[in-house]
């Protein structure tokens, strides 16, 4: 399989997306997909669990700053949305950032905005990427899920694709200020949710089976990862 997507499909990878704007995130992903190999040996698993149309909520669990990189390559053939910190937002990095469709959201309180935002880009068809446990894990492990996800679900009833990331946290914990040079990183993309299933279910339902989908995601990776690094022993 390719790792680069055929920028021409834009109309059913992107709906409303120009062909500009679809060349210049393959062009983006390339380069970060090109690292996180050199450095990191990505692997990713199961990507054509990816449905290739219709409006798709991506969650994943949250280790590090690399994890939208890792996330991003991984759907790559469907161009994301993804709501990050409001902090990173500072020029140039900012400017690079919001060229590939990420949009700044306030941890505390939410972010009114960046959500009609997110329902804005499901409702035409597109993709959002959120990380529900809301920011990164302070040790590597998967924390609990916020309700903010939840309005997405209820208002647009989108397909949830669970993931699961392991190896950024080593690449990158948080409180350190810049990523070691090398590692081993693994995504897995988890079976498609029907967003109307979990819609119909109540807050605490739907945040259960969520979280519980990318936790399983998670320790397979998990277990991915340790027979990979055993093996190359």
């Amino acid at each position: 399989m390719s790792p680069i997507p055929n920028s021409f499909a834009f109309r059913r990878r992107v709906p409303g997306r120009s062909f500009i704007r679809v060349a210049w995130w393959d062009f983006c992903a390339f380069l970060c997909w090109s690292m996180l190999k050199v450095c990191y040996r990505l692997r990713r698993l199961h990507r054509e669990r990816v449905p290739k149309t219709g409006a798709l909520l991506v969650i994943s669990n949250h280790q590090s700053f690399l994890d939208p990189m890792v996330n991003g390559v991984t759907v790559w053939d469907r161009q994301f949305t993804a709501l990050a910190k409001e902090s990173l937002f500072v020029a140039p990095f900012g400017w690079i950032l919001r060229s590939v469709s990420a949009r700044p959201i306030r941890r505390e309180g939410g972010d009114l905005e960046a959500m009609k935002m997110a329902i804005s880009e499901l409702e035409a068809g597109r993709v959002v990427i959120m990380y529900p446990e809301g920011t990164r894990s302070p040790d590597g492990s998967l924390q609990d899920f916020k309700r903010g996800v939840l309005l997405l679900i209820k208002r647009v009833k989108p397909t949830v694709l669970p993931m699961g990331v392991t190896g950024t946290f080593a690449a990158w914990p948080k409180g350190q200020k810049f990523p070691h040079a090398r590692g081993r990183v693994v995504c897995l993309c988890g079976e498609p949710i029907s967003g109307e299933a979990l819609a119909k279910l109540s807050s605490e339902e739907a945040l259960a089976v969520m979280r519980d989908a990318v936790e399983k995601l998670h320790a397979e990776a998990v277990v991915e990862h340790t027979a990979w690094v055993a093996g190359a022993r």
